[in-house]
């Protein structure tokens, strides 16, 4: 299977939509939702989604889900998402960094 690209979506240059290289019997590639923004030579590695409406940074690196209207910079690094920060503060998710800017 390859990468699903919804509509309305800006991909700057350089990007990849790619596996992870791990062998599975499932999708392998991400999924973009509707009206996403992806910058410049960002990375979305394995069967992720990228919920409507959030937006990618240049250089990031995505290898875990974004929440619809979510922005997600460096390396899984979520800017200021009411929802996420509520998942972290209850502890639920341990491997994503808040940062609020």
């Amino acid at each position: 299977a390859t990468a699903v690209v919804g509509d309305n979506i800006l991909i700057l240059h350089g990007v990849t939509l790619g596996a992870t290289g791990k062998r599975t019997d499932g999708k392998r590639h991400p999924t973009v939702e509707n009206g996403v923004t992806v910058g410049a030579l960002a990375t979305v590695l394995g069967d992720v989604t990228i919920g409507a409406e959030a937006t990618v940074g240049a250089q990031a690196v995505v290898t875990k889900d974004v929440m619809t209207g979510e922005t997600v910079v460096g390396i899984n690094k979520v800017l200021d998402g009411a929802t996420k920060r509520q998942r972290l503060l209850d502890g639920q998710d341990k491997d994503t960094w808040l940062y609020n800017i």
